[in-house]
């Protein structure tokens, strides 16, 4: 073979090995700097929920650490197995439901990248 085939030959393999990522398309309102927490509305003041007081709630349906506002819902503690992540956090909804706190995901508090008044 030419020196030049067996360059080529080389190039397109090597290429070949490389993985090709697909990089999702950028939402706003994916990434919009909100925290899960303030998901979590008052029925009565949605938007101007007390801030203090929906923290103390977290932490009395459960929550362990707050993360700066984005909580532990499925996070697994070491005094834990995997099978009781996923009712702690529904029993950590139910509970600040039982406070009258309407759940929404983050992901509401921005439309189009505009906040829609709903978190705070």
């Amino acid at each position: 073979m030419k020196p030049v085939n067996i360059c080529l030959l080389s190039t397109l393999l090597l290429v070949s090995c490389i993985p090709i990522r697909v990089v999702p398309k950028y939402n706003p309102d994916t990434y919009n700097g909100y925290k899960a927490i303030q998901a979590y509305q008052k029925k009565e003041s949605i938007g101007h929920t007390d801030v203090e007081q929906r923290k103390k709630d977290a932490f009395e349906c459960g929550v362990r650490n707050y993360n700066g506002g984005n909580l532990d819902l499925s996070a697994q503690f070491p005094d834990m197995t995997s099978e009781e992540v996923t009712p702690r956090r529904i029993c950590i909804d139910n509970c600040m439901k039982k406070k009258g706190y309407i759940i929404s995901n983050y992901e509401s508090c921005t439309l189009k990248g505009k906040p829609t008044g709903f978190c705070n």
